[in-house]
């Protein structure tokens, strides 16, 4: 048997290069990071610019307004959050003695009808508790460093952006250079396909995913407000800009918002109410306006979806769960447009793609088909 089609070799090829790639990327991400989200926020500019182009504007000028005109939006909406943060610190000592009388009330309880001693409790609790911040502290300080890295790197991925919109036909063409080389003039307009569809599909979904966190801003502050929350403006955003993270991200928003209604309120009335308004929002969200916006851009389905959050988290943390998403359904464009890659395309996606299967000529052909086919 030759080397090149031992099996055994070859896993052992495709295993080393998934190990190399994800090394690097982890051990490289404050490179790749910036970058990354440089990528997508010209994939998300891309319309506006090309339109600013249209109107004979030139391209440099466009890509340098449509960033600026991003950072301006990010740095007002991070203003507001900051403001909303102080607002929210000045009621912590509140917060503090209602979670205190709540602990206490719940000892006593337990020491009534359980014979269980109170000391023994709070031993038991201090403990559980100590392990809970830890895991805790590690999630928030992750978000918080994020942030932080971002803010750090704002000024970078700003010129990643403007970079990569006035030079995104080169890279185009260095693409399709690289097709013309390697597979010939004869899959050059595939290519292109290829090249147009998946930033069409990358700009498209995160798009939608961008205007339906602004409407959901707008709902849930309207929301909160109404049924009488503090500090709605900053639950409202939070809760709309984590649920950019698919599945997790809004039963995590909303659960941070229903803990702060039940800790800060003397009655059940108010949590239940704030949990039937986010399931309400959810089930509105998951039916009717996230289908009529982003169209399901990124055709994946759940078990892969969850699979590039996890690995996502694990290799980039936060802006990991954020990326890894659009980026496999680009992957997944990719593999849908190369004949060889079109089972992987088929695997990741959520729909079943039915193969053509050719008629064959002889009857023993035939036999041998539907003997495979009944399987």
């Amino acid at each position: 048997m030759q080397v090149g089609t031992n099996p055994i070799i070859r896993f052992n090829q495709v295993l080393l290069f998934i190990v190399l790639f994800f090394g690097i990327l982890y051990f490289a991400k404050p490179f790749f990071i910036p970058l990354a989200i440089g990528t997508m926020m010209a994939m998300l500019l891309v319309p506006l610019c090309r339109r600013l182009e249209r109107l004979k504007i030139p391209r440099a000028l466009a890509a340098v307004g449509c960033a600026f005109f991003t950072l301006i939006l990010l740095l007002a909406i991070g203003y507001l959050l900051v403001n909303q943060i102080i607002a929210l610190g000045k009621d912590m000592p509140l917060i503090g003695k209602k979670l205190n009388d709540m602990l206490n009330s719940a000892h006593d309880f337990i020491s009534e009808h359980f014979q269980l001693p109170v000391d023994t409790q709070k031993t038991y609790l201090q403990n559980q508790i100590d392990g809970f911040s830890n895991l805790a502290g590690k999630f928030v300080g992750d978000i918080f460093r994020s942030i932080l890295s971002f803010l750090v790197h704002l000024l970078i991925i700003t010129a990643y952006t403007i970079l990569l919109l006035i030079y995104r036909r080169r890279f185009k063409n260095f693409v399709l250079a690289l097709v013309i080389h390697y597979a010939g003039r004869t899959n050059l307009d595939e290519a292109h396909n290829v090249v147009d569809k998946t930033t069409d599909v990358a700009s498209s979904y995160l798009t939608g995913v961008c205007t339906v966190a602004l409407i959901f801003s707008v709902v849930n502050t309207i929301g909160l407000t109404i049924i009488g929350i503090e500090n709605a403006l900053f639950f409202g955003v939070m809760v709309a800009f984590i649920n950019i993270i698919p599945y997790i991200g809004s039963v995590a928003g909303s659960a941070i918002v229903v803990l702060y209604t039940l800790i800060t309120r003397d009655s059940l009335l108010t949590p239940a109410i704030v949990a039937l308004f986010f399931i309400l929002l959810q089930q509105i969200d998951s039916y009717i306006i996230t289908p009529k916006i982003t169209g399901s851009k990124i055709q994946l389905n759940a078990l892969f979806t969850i699979m590039a959050l996890l690995l996502g988290s694990l290799v980039w943390g936060v802006a990991g769960m954020i990326l890894f998403v659009p980026f496999l359904g680009a992957a997944k464009v990719i593999f849908d447009h190369v004949e060889s890659l079109k089972p992987y395309g088929s695997l990741i996606g959520d729909r079943e793609v039915q193969t053509a299967q050719k008629k064959p000529s002889r009857s023993g052909e035939t036999a041998k088909y539907n003997k495979y086919s009944d399987r």
